[in-house]
This record gives structure tokens, sequence and C-alpha cells, in this order.
């Protein structure tokens, strides 16, 4: 099965919290019941996210937290990378990968196009799109008359819309 760490998704609901929010910035413990998340856990995500420059932090009384920048901007990849490091859908796209039959590897270019594509789509999508009400649930393939799969990622102002 391939999906994003329990960590990321997490990173994803709090910073959509708080792009979503009616303040400005928010603290730890209140993101915490915002979220139902556990303390521990919203402080060793703002601090990775603070430290990823994702978000901003006020130190006082009146402190918090905050977006370091428009809820538009920042994208799933950008959450993702974040928390988890480079998106790679196999370990010949990861950095350090060490494969001994990457030069006769008849599907390493299928790989890349299917990795580019959730990459793609990652991007595409934003905290700003997240932050709005599903009124459909996107389509992301479509089907041609003979059965096959061809990406139909929707263009970034679409994404999230009905």
């Amino acid at each position: 099965m391939l999906k994003i760490s329990r960590m990321s998704d997490y990173a994803i609901v709090l910073l959509t919290t708080l792009a979503q929010g009616k303040t400005v910035q928010s603290n730890a413990r209140a993101l915490s019941e915002q979220t139902g998340l556990s303390q521990p856990t919203v402080g060793k995500l703002l601090k990775t996210l603070t430290t990823n420059r994702l978000l901003r932090s006020q130190q006082g009384r009146h402190g918090g937290y905050s977006l370091a920048r428009a809820a538009a901007s920042i994208s799933l990849a950008d959450i993702i990378e974040a928390i988890d490091g480079p998106i790679a859908m196999t370990e010949c796209f990861s950095t350090d990968h060490d494969c001994e039959r990457e030069a006769n590897c008849s599907v390493r270019p299928h790989w890349y196009a299917i990795n580019q594509g959730v990459r793609e789509l990652l991007t595409c999508t934003t905290l700003a799109t997240l932050s709005e009400p599903v009124h459909q649930v996107p389509i992301w393939f479509k089907r041609d008359s003979a059965g096959a799969t061809q990406t139909a990622p929707l263009p970034r102002s679409t994404v999230g819309k009905p």
C-alpha cells in the first residue's frame, strides 16, 4: 500500500487548521484541542514545520504559530518533504540508492513518470485548496475507450473545486 506517513498526515491537518483559522496564530495547546492530536505530537510537528520555514513562531504571552507564507503557496509536497524528506515512489529515486540493476532496469522510466505525476499532484494541491469545502470528489485520472488510464491533472485553479 502506498501512503503518506502518519506524521505527514498530522502535519497537513495542523497546517490546514491554521489556514482555516479565524485567528492569525495559534498556540500548541489550542491546536491540539482543535485537531484532537496529542500535545506532544503537535509540539514536535510545530517545531519541525517551523525549522522547515512553513510556520513562523512568536514567543511571549501573545505568541503562537502562524503560516510562514500564504496558504496558496504551501503545497502538500512542501509539507510531506518537510516531515519525511524527498518524495520518491521507489528506492531508485532516492539520493542514496544503491541498485545493481539500475543500468538494465526496464521499469525505471515508468516509475520515473509515475513519481513525477504524484509529485505534480502533490505540488498543485495547496493548503488553500484543502481549506475549501469539497463539493465533489476530484477526478485525477480518466480512462480512454480502450480502458487505458491517462493522467488528467486538473489545472491549479480548479483542483478541489466543483
